[in-house]
């Protein structure tokens, strides 16, 4: 039985979120940045018996973690490799610490992740490193949700988690955070990636430490619907045209050919299963499509509507239940809009 779900608070989530974005605003309460050490080994894995208190060292998998968005398993470790993915859990102990693996210097950036704990930031960093540590808390016993996230987009890298270290006497210290009664999958360009959220000024270059999917719309709405999500998301991309500042046709950058993946970067790219439930998507596309249909509205436009309604049924066959969202921000400009709303 489909999920009864009340689209006129999806909708306003959405539009609160939009313009929570757009002004760079964030509910998240930082704290000290956590302490992050460059490691060059991850620690064997330790075993424990329920009432011996040892140093357990713990692998983070689809078993004992919540994911959130796509991610890939590779040689026992999880990475985090689109807009928002991340991993929550629970972890029971003391001195409790994540080792991170990076994948650096993609496409010229490094990637950007944050680490939370009971939903406080004590971490964010740009990850140039092969691997690092971050303590979660010392010398306390303590109970306390966990969430690693990848807050860069899926073209500059991804973050891995090796695992969790922590002293404790239970059998299992680590265990997954509750999924929520509503999963959101959001579809989109640079506006869905949060690209450039916290820059200055819009005439900076763009780069990692800027972008931050945590204040887009896409993570501001789930937010506030208590709700999961997933994401595929590229900076630049479109329908049938990405990026053209000359209005020229740009056909290396259309998302559509980037759904099946887990990611674009070859190293992640594996197909992407759709195993997870999703009850609304979001496609916020149309943005970058604008320049090459404005170049010839009537040949390229009818062009958009075709590419789109060829999506529309791929989206319609991997999410055969959920309902389906197609919008655009302020920035697709008028045409654009009415492209969609014709389809």
């Amino acid at each position: 039985m489909k999920k009864h779900i009340s689209m006129t608070a999806v909708g306003c989530a959405l539009c609160i979120a939009a313009v929570g974005a757009f002004t760079g605003c964030s509910d998240n309460n930082s704290s000290e940045p956590a302490e992050v050490l460059t490691t060059d080994e991850t620690e064997q894995t330790e075993t424990s018996t329920q009432g011996e208190v040892m140093v357990q060292n713990i692998p983070i998998t689809a078993d004992n973690a919540k994911l959130q968005s796509r991610t890939v398993m590779k040689d026992d470790v999880l990475w985090l490799v689109q807009s928002g993915s991340a991993a929550e859990f629970t972890v029971s102990g003391r001195n409790a610490s994540l080792t991170l693996a990076g994948s650096s210097d993609i496409n010229n950036f490094d990637p950007r992740y944050a680490v939370y704990v009971d939903d406080k930031m004590i971490c964010d960093e740009i990850m140039a490193d092969k691997d690092v540590t971050v303590s979660l808390w010392k010398d306390t016993d303590k109970t306390a949700a966990v969430k690693v996230m990848l807050i860069s987009e899926a073209m500059y890298g991804g973050i891995g988690i090796r695992s969790v270290e922590v002293e404790s006497s239970s059998a299992q210290p680590v265990v997954p955070a509750e999924k929520a009664p509503l999963t959101i999958e959001f579809i989109g360009d640079s506006i869905s990636c949060g690209y450039g959220v916290e820059s200055k000024s819009p005439s900076d270059p763009f780069t990692t430490a800027t972008e931050n999917f945590s204040k887009s719309y896409a993570y501001l709405a789930a937010k506030s619907l208590g709700a999961d999500y997933t994401t595929c998301c590229y900076s630049g991309y479109g329908i049938v045209s990405g990026y053209s500042g000359d209005g020229t046709k740009n056909d290396k950058e259309l998302l559509p050919d980037c759904y099946g993946k887990s990611s674009i970067y070859k190293d992640y790219g594996s197909d992407w299963e759709f195993s997870e439930d999703c009850d609304i998507v979001v496609i916020n596309l149309g943005t970058n499509d604008m320049n090459y249909v404005a170049a010839d509205s009537d040949a390229n436009g009818s062009e958009f509507v075709e590419g789109y309604k060829a999506f529309l049924k791929t989206v319609r066959e991997k999410r055969p239940e959920a309902h389906i969202i197609c919008t655009v921000g302020t920035m697709g400009g008028d045409d654009i809009y009415e492209l969609i709303i014709s389809i």
